[in-house]
């Protein structure tokens, strides 16, 4: 207890500098939790979406990224497609329950491009069990189409509303929400009026549903054994795996410029200690001379170390919050997304509270090395 009364004594001492190094801290952990809240987001929403779907294997071209999103700016944006001939084959392979073909086209909207899904009417409920009728029909219908409930708030629009794709007019016929993932922002139409708005071409995915979950290994096998031109078959392990891939090194790139400002934070925290250290060496040299031990007078230096940067970081996780928040709608407006990517979780809290520590620790560390070290009669008589 006497270690941190003296520690903190010393942080209120030198205000000036305990300012300083607390706001260079406070950007470090900041910019951290707000970069860092974009790949966490985002692999928190693929991870419920798949979920949230009854599908086991899915064949699509090769040039197109698995990502349940659609393409997010240019990534996963491919125009290639599937020959829809080869449903009836896939659908006859032992094993196969149900296949469902799915055209993705991008619509432009008030707030950015929304992200339609066309599917078979009879087979998307099958396909997207968790979505929950909010309001309208709940069958999808030609000429109508279906919006996710955050879509719908973000476009303001409700049932009986009409979207414009190209020269067709839809009618809003129903609302439906899933409470995860992405299926809350997405609009749903009949497969065969989405063949209308992409020329009639093929589809962009083929979302395939097994009997015995234990031998999708076999129905991959299969299909890999029509040799159909141009695409990858992938478990819902493989596609999530891939999916998270790309989301890894989105993470790798925000973590590498926020360690920016954190090794800006930690030099901060370091010079301010070794100030504070060789200021008062007569003191610490006076504590071991009327019997406090080496390692009380270090774990003063490391109390106020630890002091600064966990207040700094608290601050910190505070600005990132809000920062999260401003660079989310910036992602949006830039990419044209009709959905939020960034989520503050807590394992990000958790990972931010932990970084403010690390400042500290290592902050504290040469000087409190030279402290250890230091001979009592030559600390008191430092100059």
């Amino acid at each position: 207890m006497a270690a941190i009364t003296l520690a903190i004594r010393n942080v209120w001492r030198r205000r000036e500098r305990s300012l300083l190094t607390l706001v260079g801290v406070l950007l470090a952990v900041g910019t951290f939790v707000a970069m860092v809240s974009l790949a966490e987001g985002m692999y928190q929403r693929v991870s419920l979406e798949l979920d949230g779907r009854a599908v086991d294997v899915y064949v699509l071209p090769k040039t197109a990224a698995p990502l349940p999103t659609g393409p997010v700016g240019t990534i996963g944006l491919t125009s290639d497609t599937i020959n829809v001939g080869w449903l009836k084959r896939i659908s006859e392979i032992d094993n196969v329950a149900d296949v469902c073909p799915v055209v993705r086209s991008q619509w432009t909207g008030q707030r950015g491009v929304i992200m339609a899904l066309g599917v078979e009417p009879e087979k998307w409920r099958l396909f997207m069990p968790a979505l929950e009728t909010v309001k309208g029909d709940r069958e999808l219908r030609p000429g109508n189409v279906i919006l996710g409930q955050g879509l719908a708030e973000a476009e303001k629009l409700d049932v009986g509303s009409e979207i414009k794709h190209s020269q067709t007019v839809y009618t809003v016929s129903g609302i439906v929400r899933a409470g995860a993932g992405f299926q809350d922002y997405f609009a749903y139409l009949p497969v065969q009026d989405a063949y209308a708005t992409t020329d009639g071409r093929g589809a962009s995915e083929i979302w395939i549903k097994v009997r015995d979950v234990h031998r999708v290994r076999e129905v991959i096998r299969r299909i890999e054994g029509f040799k159909i031109p141009g695409v990858q078959v992938l478990s819902r392990e493989d596609y999530l795996g891939s999916a998270n891939d790309y989301i890894q090194y989105a993470w790798y790139l925000q973590f590498a410029i926020s360690a920016i400002g954190v090794l800006i934070a930690i030099t901060a925290a370091m010079n301010t200690m070794l100030m504070s250290t060789y200021e008062r060496m007569r003191e610490f040299a006076t504590l071991r001379a009327i019997g406090a031990t080496r390692s009380t007078v270090v774990s003063m230096i490391v109390t106020e170390s630890v002091i600064l940067s966990m207040s700094g970081g608290l601050l910190g996780i505070v600005f990132g919050v809000v920062g999260s928040g401003l660079l989310n709608r910036a992602m949006v407006v830039i990419l044209q997304l009709s959905f939020p990517l960034a989520s503050i979780t807590i394992s990000l809290l958790i990972q931010a509270v932990l970084l403010s520590l690390l400042v500290g620790l290592v902050g504290a560390a040469i000087p409190s090395i030279l402290v250890w070290r230091l001979q009592i009669i030559s600390g008191l008589r430092w100059e």
